[in-house]
C-alpha cells in the first residue's frame, strides 16, 4: 500500500498524459488504421455495393481523430467522438488545416450520450475503447441508438486474460480484483521494472499512484461473452467467434482450417477480441 503523503489528485497527471502517447501531440500525418480494419471497411463497400461517400461512419473513442481524418481522405462520410477535450481539439485543428469540417469530431456529452441523432450511422467502429468504458450498458445503448437499420459495427479490445496489461506493460496485474491486492501488484511490478517507463520525473510513490489510479479507475476488462451479451440486450446481433477465426486466418494464412476454431478461441481469450455487430 502507498502512504497518505502523496500529492493531491490535481497535482498528479493522468496516466494517458505521458509523452509517448501520440494522442497528446498535434497531428502531422494521420495514423493509418490497422490492416485488419482497412480490410473490414473494404468488405463493407463490397457487401453494400456502394461508394464510401454514401456511407456514414463513426469512430467511437476516436482520440485526436486520426482514423476519421484518414477516412475523410478516402472519401468516407466520417465522424468521431471522444471523452477528451484535448484530443478533440487537436483533431479539429488538423481537419481545419486540411479544409475539412472540424465539427466532424465531437466531444462526448457529460451524461455520456452522443451528440448525434438516432439512426445516423451505417458503420460504427471502436478500437481499444471498450476496456476503458465503465458503463458498457450505456455504450451499447448509444451505439444501438445512433446505428441505422442494417448498420454494421467493428469493436476491437484487449482480451481479459492477456498476460500483459497493454497500457501499464505489467504482467498479470489486471487479472487481480481492484483494491489493495491489485495496487500492491502494480506497485511491485513498477519497482521490479516490469512496467512502462513513464513519469520517471516523479517520485516512486507518485508514479505508482498514477499507475494504480489508471488501473483501478480507467480499465474495465471483460470477457467476449459479457461484451456480446451487453450488446445483444440493446438489440444488436453480435459475433465474436467467427470474427476471431477470420482474424487468425488473416494473420496466419498457413494455419490449418481445422485448427481455426481452437486458435480463434485462444486468441479472443488471451490476446484480442474482435466483436462484429449488426443492427437489424
Amino acid at each position: 500500500m502507498l502512504s497518505d503523503d502523496l500529492a493531491p489528485n490535481e497535482v498528479l497527471p493522468n496516466f494517458a498524459e505521458h509523452d509517448e502517447d501520440t494522442k497528446n501531440h498535434a497531428i502531422e500525418t494521420p495514423i493509418v488504421p490497422q490492416e485488419y480494419v482497412q480490410r473490414y471497411l473494404a468488405q463493407q463497400l463490397r457487401d453494400r455495393a456502394r461508394g464510401p461517400e454514401t456511407l456514414r461512419i463513426i469512430d467511437v473513442g476516436c482520440g485526436r481523430g486520426d482514423t476519421v481524418a484518414w477516412l475523410c481522405a478516402q472519401g468516407w462520410d466520417a465522424y468521431g467522438i471522444d471523452v477528451s477535450p484535448k484530443y478533440i481539439q487537436l483533431g479539429r485543428e488538423y481537419l481545419a488545416r486540411q479544409g475539412a469540417d472540424p465539427a466532424r469530431l465531437q466531444l462526448l456529452n457529460g451524461d455520456f450520450t452522443y451528440p448525434f441523432p438516432d439512426n445516423m450511422f451505417d458503420v460504427v467502429l471502436s478500437d481499444q475503447v471498450i476496456e476503458h468504458v465503465a458503463d458498457l450498458e450505456s455504450f451499447a445503448s448509444e451505439v444501438a441508438r445512433i446505428s441505422a437499420p442494417g448498420a454494421s459495427g467493428l469493436h476491437i479490445f484487449p482480451a481479459r486474460w492477456h498476460p500483459i496489461e497493454a497500457h501499464l506493460r505489467s504482467p498479470f496485474v489486471h487479472w487481480l480484483p481492484k483494491g489493495p491486492l491489485r495496487r500492491a501488484a502494480v506497485t511491485a511490478a513498477l519497482r521490479a521494472g516490469l512496467a512502462a517507463p513513464y513519469f520517471r520525473e516523479f517520485s516512486f510513490r507518485e508514479r505508482a499512484e498514477i499507475f494504480c489510479r489508471f488501473s483501478e479507475e480507467e480499465t474495465f476488462y471483460r470477457s467476449p461473452r459479457s461484451a456480446t451479451a451487453t450488446m445483444q440486450r440493446h438489440g444488436m446481433r453480435c459475433d465474436a467467434r467467427l470474427a476471431s477465426r477470420d482474424k487468425i486466418a488473416f494473420r496466419l494464412p498457413t494455419a490449418p482450417r481445422a485448427a481455426l476454431p481452437l486458435l480463434g478461441w485462444l486468441y479472443r481469450q488471451a490476446f484480442s477480441v474482435t466483436l462484429l455487430t449488426h443492427k437489424p
